[in-house]
């Protein structure tokens, strides 16, 4: 006598249970063993981004460092340059190859208006009366001369052509007028002492030559504009 159909499909179904429970104690346990691999995984990830992460920073600090040391060295460079361009400048100034302002004296010599006898060398201003008034005016300190306008380097050269006089190659004529800037009061105390420009003194009370010393506020000197190619000199090794 065969079982009853009711009974056939409970006993399929308690099989198909079983199977089922059994199937997915099988998947759990798999899950289960593969979740310390996945775990393992992430925490050697975690450590190798939180490496590269301190490596990062690491290097973002050294070349922030880098960063401020170039800054400061920049500074500095700029700080030299501005010394260099200033003594530049100075020394431009000091070889007349820039214009100067600043106050001073000048200094006017013209020859003598006086209708006199005897020898007219005496009445003429001569190159060797600004030769020694300016050597004068260098002793009492001054820092830039010019004659007429001609700016006195140490490669001027001052010389008569006829009755007139040759300043950087350039012709001249009286009234002389030397623009010395310094300290006014000393270089007027040199051109006043008796020991200094004593042969023009005399010529001047001899053959009135017309000598004159005045104070300046602020003068303006201008640059040298001669050639200052050296025909024989070469630098040394």
């Amino acid at each position: 006598m065969r079982p009853p159909a009711w009974i056939a499909k409970q006993v399929v179904m308690l099989l198909a249970a079983l199977v089922l429970g059994v199937l997915v104690s099988l998947q759990w346990t798999a899950d289960a063993a593969r979740w310390p691999i996945a775990s393992d995984q992430v925490l050697r990830t975690m450590r190798q981004l939180e490496s590269a992460q301190a490596e990062l920073k690491r290097e973002v600090g050294r070349l922030r460092e880098e960063l401020d040391s170039r800054q400061k060295e920049a500074v500095a460079d700029a700080e030299m340059l501005g010394e260099l361009r200033t003594k530049l400048a100075l020394q431009r100034a000091h070889a007349g190859l820039s214009d100067v302002r600043g106050p001073g004296i000048r200094v006017t010599l013209d020859d003598s208006q006086l209708a006199l006898g005897g020898s007219t060398s005496d009445q003429l201003i001569h190159d060797y009366d600004l030769r020694d008034a300016i050597s004068v005016l260098w002793l009492s300190g001054a820092d830039a001369i010019a004659v007429n306008g001609e700016r006195i380097v140490n490669s001027t050269s001052i010389y008569c052509v006829g009755a007139t006089v040759m300043v950087n190659d350039t012709r001249l004529s009286p009234p002389y007028e030397i623009s010395a800037i310094g300290d006014p009061a000393q270089m007027q105390d040199y051109l006043g002492n008796p020991g200094y420009l004593t042969e023009l003194k005399a010529r001047r009370k001899r053959a009135g030559l017309h000598v004159e010393f005045t104070r300046a506020d602020m003068l303006t000197l201008p640059a040298y504009q001669g050639s200052l190619r050296q025909q024989f000199a070469q630098p040394g090794s």
